[in-house]
This record gives C-alpha cells, structure tokens and sequence, in this order.
C-alpha cells in the first residue's frame, strides 16, 4: 500500500484547506489526463522580490510534496502577506504511481529547455511575469546519504550554507565528496558556471531554467529518500523557513 505521502487527491484537499484558511485562491495551471494541477500565487507577490518554491517534479520524491504542504499548514496566517508562487505537485501521476517520470515516461526536469511538454509550458507561462529574489525546488535522492543542496546564484552572498545549517538540526549532512561525478563541497553543489554542452545533452533542470531566466538565486534541494520521511520532511520544513526568511530580509 502507498504511503498516504502519495495520494495526490488528499495533498489537493490539504492545499484547498489552506487556501480558504489563508484567503489565497488556489487555482489550476494545467490538466493532464487523469489530474489537474495547480498553483497558489499571493497578493503580494509582484513583478521582483518573490519566492517561487515548487515540489513534486519526480513522484518518487514525496518528501518535497509533504514538505511544502506542511509548510504552508504552518505558517497559513502570514501566507497571504509573503509574496509567493508555490507550485504544490508538478508530476501528480508520477507520485501516485511513486516513479520519477510522468505519464507519457518522460522526465520533466529536463525539459524545461522546450515549450512542447503541457506542464512545463504552463510553469514558464505562468513564471513569465516574475523575477525572483528566490527559486526553491524541492527534491530528494534515492541514493542520497544526508541532505545537500545546489546553490546556483546571481548574488552574494550564497545562501548554501545557512539552509545546510538549519537543516543539520533534523538530518545528517551529506558525507560524500562527489556526486555523478562532480565534486560536492560539505554538502554543497556550487555553480561557478554552467556547462551549458553538457546541459544540451541531458536537458534543462528547473532549477537551471530559473537561474537563467528569472531568479537571483536557484536552489535545489536534496533530502536522502531512503530516511525517514517525517525527517526529511522537517528538514525540508526548516530550509523552506530559512529561505523565505533570508529572500525578505
């Protein structure tokens, strides 16, 4: 049996509830065959100086999806005052069936380089207004062994350090040197540049479509998908606080 963390039909009510608690619609962004998506983008949200945080891209990754509910749960009081564009669940079929790809077995976090997959169509249409003091997009990894992050950044300083720190309360700190083959600095993935050929040839993250086009800084976030899922959500919950904090300071 699925984990409740993968019934896209509750993570909606559980968003509905917050939306009317909080006086913020939650509206659709696109349909799929068998789900609609949506968004919830705040009043105070205008054309620079917002956080776009987003979660549910691989459905194998349900901590993310877990993480941004609870989080706006938490802070539904003051969501209406944060200038925010939060995307709940980008692949609702993948984390139903908790698989990475979508229904047509693509993954959608590499294409956002193209304008010919509906979902991704509709994240850059509906980013297309904006640029972001922040872009959070929250993910994990199967073969993960403590939490790290990417920080692609336009400005210091770099905010890398201070979510690890935050989330160092509630989860180990990713021991490895390297991942897929590229160096990791105390749980750290810092772009200098961006190898746009190897990009070409694997397709473009979110993350990397943000930082090109419309965020100061892109960050992705990594919990280990193998711990506990109430321990990644926490410190999922706690890097969003401190990102948010640090986007309106």
């Amino acid at each position: 049996m699925s984990h409740r963390a993968h019934d896209y039909r509750f993570l909606i009510q559980r968003w509905r509830a917050v939306a009317r608690a909080a006086g913020v619609p939650l509206r659709k962004l696109v349909s799929t065959e068998q789900h609609d998506l949506h968004f919830l983008r705040t009043k105070g949200l205008g054309a620079t100086g917002g956080i776009y945080i987003s979660a549910g891209i691989h459905g194998d990754e349900p901590a993310a999806t877990e993480a941004l509910i609870t989080w706006a749960e938490n802070n539904v009081g003051r969501l209406h005052r944060l200038p925010l564009l939060l995307l709940p669940c980008l692949n609702p079929w993948g984390l139903v069936n908790n698989t990475r790809v979508n229904e047509d077995g693509v993954d959608l976090n590499r294409l956002f380089h193209r304008d010919d997959q509906p979902v991704v169509s509709a994240v850059k249409q509906l980013a297309a207004p904006y640029q972001f003091a922040a872009a959070m997009t929250l993910h994990e990894d199967y073969d993960g062994q403590g939490f790290y992050l990417y920080d692609v950044a336009r400005a210091k300083p770099f905010w890398g350090e201070a979510l690890l720190e935050v989330a160092r309360a509630h989860i180990v700190i990713e021991g490895r040197a390297s991942i897929d083959g590229r160096k990791i600095a105390k749980g750290v993935f810092r772009r200098s540049r961006l190898d746009m050929k190897r990009m070409g040839r694997m397709g473009h993250p979110e993350a990397i479509w943000l930082h090109l086009h419309h965020a100061e800084r892109a960050l992705t976030i990594e919990t280990p998908s193998e711990f506990a899922l109430e321990q990644r959500v926490r410190a999922q919950v706690a890097v969003i606080d401190e990102g948010v904090r640090l986007a309106l300071a």
